[in-house]
């Protein structure tokens, strides 16, 4: 016989825990693809740009919390990552583009 006490539990996929739609993923992966850099520490800053869009409020003014998820990210990327004014526009204007398709297809 088998039972809770026997089976430690699991975090599941089914968990109630803050995530983004699927595509969301793919495409912010497709947007960092564009930087001139990668590494270990573009991957931290990309997972923590998808976690404050995954907690962004449904509550309050969703294009304004992309805002700040946004900002913080091209921020951290100007800062640790040395990249240029050039690059990190072109980016920005990417991860508008895909915030704009979060917030229609909400």
């Amino acid at each position: 016989m088998t039972g809770p006490a026997e089976t430690p539990a699991h975090p599941t996929t089914t968990e109630d825990v803050p995530s983004t739609p699927g595509w969301v993923e793919g495409s912010v992966e497709a947007a960092f693809a564009t930087l001139p850099c990668s590494g270990p520490g573009v991957m931290v800053l990309r997972n923590a740009y998808l976690d404050c869009l995954a907690t962004a409020p449904r509550t309050e003014d969703l294009d304004a919390a992309h805002d700040r998820c946004r900002q913080a990210l091209l921020k951290a990327l100007a800062t640790r990552e040395k990249i240029g004014p050039e690059a990190l526009r072109a980016f920005e204007i990417r991860l508008e583009a895909l915030e704009a398709e979060i917030s229609a297809r909400i």
